[in-house]
């Protein structure tokens, strides 16, 4: 029978909709089962799939068990039994039946000692020789000072610098090194037996230059000591901290820390540390003794060019005086070309077609005050007289021969002439400077080392000491003798400390003084000086009650001083900036690199306030005492300590005095411009023209000519 296709499509057209709704009616049972009553989202812990709900009923669980278990008693471990005997006979019978006559014998090895290190002789701990000969030198300059951190990778010269001002206390002394190295070939190779004879433990490496200071109260006692850390422009500052027992040493131990003490360069960084770059033009570093003696040079080069200047311009008077006649002319121009006239005549410019006395006398005038008389030479006023007669004084210096015009290129007509005192400040330079090339072993003068300390506080008072530091190269090992056996973790074996220097003052870089008082309303007109970028700046401030003592200003610009030679055209500054020699240098006169020593704004702010200013009754001197009536000035930094100080220079303290002169008097120097970065006064000739070139190679061929390379050394 053929079922009824029609009837069959009517029932599903009649109940489709109920059709429908069954299948999603399924749908929504069976998500509702898998997805929401049987979530998906299990967990798997401890082998157990549980639900996020049912997770957090498991941990309360465990977490309840653990509390029970911290309330029980302690349960007994099973100890520890040593399996070292075990292992090693697991070891013996893995190879107990090979024949090990086939096979190279195993090395011997010695006995190990106390503690398991190897013992591999006995020796006694180097005596280390004394530092001796200290000295301090202090320099207040400007100097470039980096902007960032200097480490191996961004030394000083390429750190980013700045000139500012510094005030670097350095300290040397004196240490026998050759002592040092018979100490340590005693010790390591001949008061052993020859089998531990150890030429490689007997090369000293130096480790550490311990400098310390004391700091002296307001009340003059002095505090402890502390250490003086390394220079900011030391970029071995990390490697160069003190390490004392070989257990802080870092990864690698002694033998990586010597290999890294031993480069030579490294060695020099650490016992003659570069100083800073100099900024100031009349400034150089020197270690202390031959700083000394360089600002003995350059006081001496000042009070000559005075001198000649002062001869000079009386010469010029006198000649003024005298009445303009033919005769005297020729007589007048006569002198002037010997006195300061070409250096290869005695008629000056009359050679050359000069013009008459009075113009030459009004270019010689401007020459004379900067120490160059026509020739251009530093020091060399009468070299035109001494080229013609043959006479010289002793400030003719500027080469090593001067020749007459009759002797010129003749040994007949040279004469030696001293060398400039300069360079024996730059020989013995030379001769203390450690190079690469410098053999410790071989040194037989001491060794000059020396310290740097750049984080001195001005107005303080400091005193210092320094010892020198070298490696135990058995450090950690028990290879040390029964003398020496408590010393065996020490790193370093330290010098005893050399003497106490003497006390070295830091003058303040902020003064004020009291000068006058106005009766009527009290009111104290005061000088705040403040250096700035080496310069001493002053600025009168009148102040009365409760008012602050100094503010910020810009600088002053500063008028050309035409009594200073060429102050007519040497900008701001005042005048050329001449070197030690006496010669101008090509910068000097004007130009936009003259107001790069020039602050932007001087900060006079004192930070002190203005109490009152009181009249005092008081009396001094001895052995007469005597009255005196003045006004003092009281002041509070913080608004309870109160301070005094009295109005007019008569009555201050020695000290203040003191101050006020050396800012009065240095304010009337004239400014100069900073030297470049990298430029060592040491390294150039002075003066640095073609003349001064000549004069020094035929200083040099002329030792040649006598059988030698001059004095053996350079020039610069």
């Amino acid at each position: 029978m053929i079922p009824n296709l029609s009837k069959i499509g009517g029932f599903f057209e009649e109940h489709v909709e109920k059709i429908i709704l069954v299948v999603v009616g399924a749908l929504c049972a069976w998500l509702l089962i898998t997805r929401v009553i049987l979530s998906p989202n299990m967990v798997s812990y401890k082998d157990k799939r549980v639900s996020p709900a049912a997770i957090d009923d498991q941990i309360y669980k465990e977490a309840q068990l653990l509390r029970q278990k911290q309330k029980e008693a302690a349960q007994e471990v099973e100890p520890y039994k040593r399996k070292a005997d075990e292992y090693a006979a697991l070891l013996d019978s893995s190879i107990k039946d090979v024949d090990t006559r086939l096979w190279p014998v195993v090395p011997y090895v010695p006995t190990a000692g106390p503690g398991g290190s190897v013992r591999a002789g006995v020796y006694n701990l180097p005596r280390i020789p004394d530092v001796n000969g200290v000295d301090i030198e202090h320099i207040r300059a400007v100097a470039y000072v980096p902007m960032v951190e200097v480490t191996t990778e961004k030394p000083y010269d390429k750190a980013g610098n700045e000139p500012n001002d510094l005030d670097l206390v350095t300290i040397a002394a004196n240490f026998d090194i050759a002592a040092l190295y018979e100490s340590f070939k005693e010790v390591f190779v001949e008061d052993v037996d020859a089998q531990w004879a150890d030429p490689c433990l007997a090369k000293p490496v130096f480790a550490a230059v311990q400098l310390q200071r004391q700091e002296r109260d307001s009340s003059g006692a002095w505090s402890d000591w502390q250490d003086v850390p390394r220079t900011r422009i030391d970029p071995h500052k990390r490697l160069f901290q003190i390490v004392q027992d070989v257990k802080g040493l870092p990864p690698g131990g002694l033998k990586v820390q010597m290999l890294q003490f031993d480069y030579k360069q490294v060695q020099i960084d650490l016992l003659q540390p570069e100083p800073y770059q100099i900024a100031t033009a009349d400034e150089e570093w020197y270690p202390p003794q031959l700083h000394r003696e360089f600002v003995d040079y350059q006081r001496k080069t000042v009070l000559e060019e005075k001198r000649q200047a002062q001869e000079t311009e009386k010469a010029d008077r006198s000649r003024d005086n005298t009445p303009d006649t033919g005769s005297n002319r020729r007589t007048t121009t006569r002198t002037r070309g010997g006195a300061g006239g070409d250096a290869y005549g005695g008629a000056g410019d009359s050679m050359y077609g000069g013009t008459d006395g009075r113009s030459r006398r009004g270019r010689d005038r401007t020459g004379d005050r900067t120490g160059t008389t026509g020739t251009g030479y530093p020091g060399e006023a009468g070299r035109g007289r001494g080229a013609r007669g043959g006479s010289r004084t002793q400030t003719d210096t500027p080469g090593m021969y001067d020749y007459g015009m009759d002797g010129m290129g003749t040994t007949a007509g040279r004469k030696p002439i001293k060398r400039p005192a300069i360079y024996d400040v730059y020989d013995k330079y030379d001769t203390m400077r450690l190079t690469r090339l410098t053999d410790f072993a071989k040194l037989k003068e001491p060794l000059v080392f020396w310290a740097h300390d750049d984080t001195i506080v001005p107005g303080k008072t400091y005193q210092y000491r320094i010892r020198l530091g070298l490696f135990n190269p058995v450090a950690g090992t028990d290879q040390l003798s029964e003398r020496d056996k408590a010393r065996k973790n020490d790193v370093i074996l330290w010098s005893s400390y050399s003497g106490v220097t003497k006390p070295v003052e830091i003058m303040e870089r902020l003064y004020f003084f009291a000068n006058r008082v106005r009766e009527t309303d009290k009111a104290v007109t005061v000088q705040v000086s403040r250096l700035a970028l080496g310069r001493w700046y002053s600025h009168d401030f009148v102040v009365q009650h409760g008012e602050i003592i100094g503010e910020p200003l810009e600088p002053e610009p500063e008028k050309p001083d035409r009594n200073q030679p060429g102050g007519a055209m040497g900008g701001p500054m005042g005048g050329p900036m001449a070197s030690p020699m006496g010669r101008l240098t090509p910068t000097a006169f004007g130009g936009p690199q003259d107001r790069a020593n020039v602050p932007e704004m001087i900060n006079y702010a004192t930070g002190a306030v203005m109490v009152d200013a009181v009249v005092v009754n008081d009396w001094t001197g001895e052995p007469t005492l005597r009255t005196r009536n003045y006004y003092d000035m009281l002041y509070s930094f913080d608004g309870t300590n109160i301070n005094h100080m009295p109005v007019g220079s008569t009555y201050w303290e020695s000290k203040l005095q003191t101050a006020f002169s050396h800012i009065a008097r240095v304010q009337r120097e004239p400014q100069k411009p900073f030297k470049a970065f990298g430029t060592a006064g040491r390294k150039q000739r002075p003066g640095g023209d073609q003349m001064m070139d000549e004069y020094y190679d035929e200083y040099n061929m002329e030792g040649m000519m006598d059988g030698g390379m001059g004095d053996g050394r350079p020039l610069y």
